[in-house]
């Protein structure tokens, strides 16, 4: 067993208990971005950014919060009360050492400063989409403990192609095996012990959420319909490079059947126009979509 999972034991038998969340719980949404310096494109990782934010402003569940770290803030994210820009310090190292974690931690104490109530915490790649109606799932479900996404969807963003991720849709793995943007957090900023301390136990492999989360107490429950787009082959993305493994398991497993892709680009939305980035005006950009939970 690592050092991180033996103090998410320590944790859950010294700290943890029932988290006893009321109606309509807060959303917090943590986007760590590519600074400017270090972006290949920066305009371009911006219009990237958009189709993220498009597809959060499209939530069918309104009760969230938008936090942003990076060394520079996009123009286009917007100044209003349920979004914060947290500017993290000069990133100087070596091109290939990434500052996810640092970014992170900094929205994570950020947060802990700023709510005092109990909310489900989501880690966002700034490129990856939302299924409009996943936020109103987790807070009408509601469980205290945390959401974990296994079904969803691998598209190009060149060609728009598609695939499944999840085995109950398709896939030959699951959607949090291959996409950070898999999780949320049940988080008492107000009652619970070192909250920051819990998440940083939670760590940055999403491929270990589901055994952290549980050994920290909070075991997730999976969301059980395809909830987010994991988009690749984009070029400059968030924090990461998307490589070609993720076009090798694409073109094993593309959607071909007309109707199926008609109806997934129906439930998240999306537009039917492309250009060069596999969506309408270089957006993604979501229409108003038929709800999968009932009010």
């Amino acid at each position: 067993m690592d050092v991180k999972s033996l103090l998410a034991t320590g944790y859950r038998w010294l700290f943890a208990k029932p988290h006893r969340p009321g109606s309509s719980p807060l959303i917090v949404v943590m986007i760590p971005l590519i600074g400017k310096a270090r972006a290949q494109d920066w305009q371009r990782v911006c219009d990237i950014l958009e189709d993220t934010l498009a597809s959060l402003r499209a939530q069918s569940y309104r009760n969230f919060e938008v936090l942003l770290c990076s060394q520079d803030r996009p123009d286009n994210f917007p100044d209003g009360e349920n979004h914060h820009f947290i500017p993290a310090p000069p990133h100087n190292a070596a091109p290939n050492v990434s500052d996810h974690r640092l970014k992170i931690r900094l929205m994570t104490e950020y947060a802990a400063r700023s709510f005092d109530r109990f909310s489900y915490v989501m880690h966002l790649d700034a490129d990856d989409l939302l299924h409009p109606d996943l936020f109103r799932y987790v807070a009408q479900d509601n469980n205290g403990r945390g959401y974990l996404v296994g079904q969803g969807y691998m598209m190009d963003a060149q060609t728009r192609r598609l695939a499944p991720l999840g085995r109950a849709i398709g896939g030959k793995t699951e959607f949090w095996e291959h996409c950070g943007s898999c999780a949320f957090f049940a988080v008492d900023w107000g009652k619970q012990r070192f909250p920051v301390f819990f998440l940083r136990l939670m760590g940055k492999g999403h491929k270990n959420y589901a055994d952290r989360a549980r050994r920290l107490g909070y075991p997730l429950a999976a969301i059980p319909f395809p909830a987010m787009l994991y988009v690749v082959n984009h070029g400059d993305n968030l924090q990461t490079r998307k490589g070609n493994d993720k076009l090798r398991y694409l073109t094993h497993l593309e959607i071909t059947e007309p109707e199926r892709l008609a109806a997934i680009r129906a439930e998240f939305g999306l537009s039917e126009g492309t250009d060069e980035h596999g969506v309408e005006g270089g957006r993604a950009l979501l229409r108003s979509c038929q709800p999968v939970i009932s009010s």
